[in-house]
């Protein structure tokens, strides 16, 4: 039977912990699971958008062109119109990862070993949407904090 359920955790490789702490088996984990999908809703940047050239827009991201909001009257003076969800998705088909559900690894060696099989990242797709102009570092930094974990 497919189930697709809903709960809240912060990444993908969190939601396996939470699993465990369920009291899920670690097996059942490994066998059972498709995929995790991990998601969280950014504001889009409106077309009054402009871009910066200031080092403290940047916010300390690693960005190559970074837009800020302004502000206009679609917007409402927010700078901000309409939401663009970013997601990760972990797949429990790697070697190394379902090695890790077994042993009941950490999320964060989880996590680590997701990235190393292919994953890609909220982190990763955050930074991509700032420099295609999509939204702003400030608000990368207000959804995801100020620590990109996956180093």
């Amino acid at each position: 039977h497919l189930v697709v359920t809903t709960f809240h955790a912060g990444s993908a490789a969190e939601a396996v912990s939470r699993l465990s702490d369920m009291g899920i088996e670690p097996y059942l984990l490994r066998s059972g699971l498709l995929a995790i999908l991990s998601q969280r809703l950014l504001r889009r940047l409106c077309s009054c958008a402009q871009t910066s050239h200031k080092e403290e827009d940047r916010l300390g991201l690693h960005v190559e062109e970074w837009k800020v909001p302004a502000g206009c009257a679609d917007c409402g003076q927010t700078g901000y119109l309409g939401r663009v969800v970013l997601t990760e998705m972990l797949q429990p088909n790697h070697v190394d990862v379902t090695n890790a559900i077994l042993n009941q690894a950490d999320s964060t060696a989880l996590h680590k070993l997701a990235i190393q099989s292919g994953m890609r990242t909220q982190w990763d797709r955050a930074l991509q949407a700032v420099n295609q102009g999509i939204t702003s570092p400030a608000e990368v930094r207000r959804i995801l904090g100020m620590t990109r974990t996956e180093n």
